[in-house]
């Protein structure tokens, strides 16, 4: 297909345990924001490993390629998104790719609504919140899926080692937290915890920052929190225990973030949605059969120590979304309030 060139937009201007809780800190903001899209407390992000945006291989905007602006926190979710672009995919697809880094939903939503971003990456209970309050953004691929296998998956929910927590339903009536309220790390759980055959309702939620979560937890001011990676490893090799693996004990088959545009951008050219989309779904295949060039990756656009990025667990890459879970998802979300408005999972996403 012929791709037309558009205008570039403006760009947005020691021990192991010791060194995973540094590189930590290099990931928070955006993982944070993966799991609650707000301003993550705590810090901020940085704007990738320097703070720059980075742009296309050997495109430069040169030539016939069309600029593409995508926003994109930097943590190991969006790690398919850079290699798409280092592999050359989209420069395949006659695109030149600009990776823009954001702290979250609280700027990729409006980005793209506005025209700011072509593409943005965010969590699922984002766009259901957005999709309720009539936002017109549409998913139109899967970024990020929950292993499935608890124990092994990116998210956990941790408690201290003398709690006694041995499984979710041992937390009804207890505090919790989670980095932010009514979003995708509460409803999680609550839906962890129904699944168990417990109460959902029963469960308290404070909000916290991950880089927080350990030393409150020590500290006895919570029962068990939520934690992404790098902090699940950072808190299990300093003695704290997973109770539950939210989720993966939601729904093994739950996609927990994608890519999004808004409904203009896939109504008035939809070839660049395909485009992109094509180059994507190549990227995000080559990440999940190259674990390692994901872990290398993430070490290009994040301040994040190797021995970090060796030994945290990473989630799945897969480019369908599981509607089944989206669905069920969504009834937790409405059940506990978190989605208010009117609600069709199915108009969340579109098919090219």
């Amino acid at each position: 297909m012929e791709i037309q060139h558009r205008p570039n937009r403006p760009a947005l201007a020691l021990s192991r345990r010791h060194l995973i809780l540094t590189g930590a800190a290099a990931l928070v903001a955006g993982t944070a924001a993966a799991c609650g899209e707000g301003d993550p407390a705590g810090g901020g992000a940085d704007g990738g490993a320097n703070g720059d945006t980075t742009t296309a291989g050997n495109g430069g905007g040169s030539g016939n390629l069309t600029p593409v602006t995508v926003g994109a926190i930097p943590i190991v979710d969006v790690a398919p998104l850079h290699l798409a672009k280092e592999q050359g995919f989209f420069e395949e697809a006659g695109l030149d790719v600009t990776i823009e880094s954001t702290s979250g939903g609280a700027i990729s939503f409006p980005g793209v609504s506005s025209g700011q971003f072509d593409f943005a990456f965010g969590n699922v209970v984002s766009m259901m919140v957005a999709r309720s309050q009539g936002i017109k953004l549409k998913f139109f691929c899967s970024g990020t899926t929950t292993t499935g296998k608890p124990g092994e998956d990116n998210v956990a929910l941790i408690a201290a080692p003398d709690s006694g927590f041995e499984t979710i339903t041992d937390l009804e009536g207890k505090t919790l937290s989670s980095n932010q309220l009514a979003n995708i790390g509460d409803t999680a759980c609550r839906q962890a915890m129904d699944k168990a055959g417990g109460d959902g309702s029963n469960l308290e939620f404070i909000e916290m920052a991950f880089p927080d979560v350990q030393a409150a937890l020590e500290n006895g001011q919570l029962d068990a929190g939520v934690v992404v990676e790098p902090f699940v490893t950072a808190a299990l090799e300093a003695g704290m225990v997973a109770v539950a693996w939210p989720y993966a004990e939601a729904n093994p088959e739950l996609d927990t973030g994608g890519y999004f545009a808004s409904e203009e951008t896939i109504d008035n050219d939809p070839e660049l949605v395909t485009s992109f989309r094509d180059a994507l779904v190549k990227g995000l295949n080559y990440a999940q059969e190259n674990p390692d060039e994901v872990r290398r990756i993430t070490g290009t656009y994040t301040k994040t120590e190797p021995e970090v990025l060796e030994s945290i667990q990473l989630p799945r890459f897969r480019p369908e979304f599981n509607m089944e879970a989206q669905e069920e998802l969504a009834k937790t979300a409405r059940k506990y309030g978190t989605i208010e408005g009117e609600l069709s999972v199915p108009d969340m996403f579109v098919e090219l």
